[in-house]
């Protein structure tokens, strides 16, 4: 880039906000089908193993096809993977539409669509270096997250439930189709990024060379392997928090299940403020102290949950307001440690690596979340929520630390000078 593009405002870089509006598009549009598919389950089957076949059918396909897609991404026109993808997605639609009464087939377009989707994530993330400079890549990534956590609230919450109101499923789906299709649009005129190569990789003994070549440059990377940790730790939480904190709320705090929602709903607040903060003045911050910062407030977050469930005595509208102030921390939090490990990401991955690099930790997060929807609950039941929380908490506190005390001990040994032989110790 030159000098002139390096302090160019995002909001003049074309280029950028072609790809950041076909985000905010069809992640909305992502999360409106989510919607359509838990109705759609819901009215067909109503059962809890229907909807869990349901939602793996939506997980698998990422530790199938995760790998796959990364290599696949850093071997072909990034461009052309986001044309692609959305226009595949968008004729994915006719599934849900044309077999909305056999679950089993609708099951399958989940793989479908699904399956496509593994494309689309890791080229996205990849495209974005490719567009913004360096010195912009925390802004763009706020900016990326904002429009993330604002998708789900348009999508599950407002533009799904009004469209299934108002027009009935089958037009949600047409609506979503017609939204992929604008999205594949816009993304048009984005610059190539197709880089010659010699290189071919063939069947199973390619994909794993290419596995091994990403865990080689992760692993000879301590801050970009650090990240990666923290990036899926992150994603990890989130999961951990969605599945015990309406319990919490409910069980422990006596409140009515429909009301959860609003006790909880400063998380969602805390998020969009952290990624409008990080995107306004996060550009002079250390992430990697950011990153360890916010993984200390998290756990502190959980472990005083955790407190006013096991051992504190106030009025029941002292704790829910206490309750929602540590929920809103606890989201700005979040935000600073998963745009900051994104971002570190993104700023030390090789160029013709980080598709790769992205489906690796895309596959990670997916992998590593499954725990604790296996373990948790059971955990839970076993010793209380409020005990399950407190044991989170300290969990993620302890990790916060340790890795602050390895990135001081490495920041340490980089500035070190190499001693010559025998120059004394």
């Amino acid at each position: 880039m030159t000098n002139r593009e390096e302090h160019r405002s995002l909001w003049r870089n074309r280029d950028f906000m072609l790809l950041w509006i076909a985000q905010a598009i069809s992640q909305t549009a992502q999360n409106a089908v989510w919607y359509g598919i838990l109705v759609l389950v819901q009215t067909r089957g109503s059962s809890t193993v229907q909807m869990s076949l349901a939602v793996m059918t939506l997980i698998l396909p990422s530790v199938l096809f995760g790998l796959v897609a990364g290599a696949y991404v850093d071997r072909r026109d990034k461009r052309w993977v986001l044309i692609g993808s959305n226009a595949l997605r968008a004729v994915a639609m006719l599934g849900y539409i044309l077999f909305s009464e056999s679950l089993a087939l609708v099951y399958v377009t989940n793989f479908v669509f699904s399956a496509i989707g593994q494309f689309f994530a890791p080229a996205e993330a990849a495209m974005i270096p490719a567009l913004v400079a360096r010195r912009r890549l925390l802004q763009a990534n706020s900016l990326f997250h904002l429009t993330f956590t604002a998708s789900q609230l348009g999508g599950l919450v407002l533009l799904g439930p009004l469209v299934v109101k108002l027009a009935g499923l089958g037009w949600l789906f047409i609506l979503v189709a017609l939204s992929l299709a604008l999205c594949a649009a816009l993304l048009w005129p984005l610059p190539s990024t197709y880089r010659r190569t010699t290189e071919v990789t063939h069947g199973l003994e390619g994909l794993l060379g290419d596995l091994r070549e990403v865990l080689g440059d992760v692993r000879g990377d301590r801050r970009m392997y650090w990240a990666m940790i923290h990036w899926t730790l992150a994603a990890t939480l989130a999961i951990v928090i969605a599945t015990l904190a309406p319990g919490f709320v409910v069980n422990v705090l006596g409140v009515g299940a429909e009301d959860a929602v609003f006790v909880l709903a400063p998380a969602g607040i805390g998020t969009v403020l952290g990624t409008g903060l990080l995107s306004r003045w996060g550009q002079g911050i250390d992430k990697h102290r950011l990153i360890h910062w916010g993984l200390c407030a998290i756990g502190f977050a959980l472990g005083f949950l955790a407190l006013l469930g096991i051992a504190l005595e106030w009025p029941i509208e002292v704790e829910i307001g206490l309750v929602m102030a540590t929920t809103l921390l606890a989201g700005l939090a979040f935000v600073a440690v998963v745009v900051s490990a994104q971002t570190i990401v993104q700023e030390r991955a090789p160029a013709e690596l980080r598709g790769r690099v992205f489906a690796v930790q895309l596959v990670l997060s997916n992998v590593v979340s499954v725990v604790p929807l296996v373990f948790l609950g059971e955990l839970a039941d076993l010793i209380g929520v409020d005990w399950t929380l407190l044991l989170v908490g300290a969990l993620v506190v302890g990790v916060g630390l340790v890795s602050a005390r390895l990135a001081t001990r490495d920041r340490l040994d980089d500035a070190e000078p190499t001693a010559e032989p025998g120059s004394a110790a």
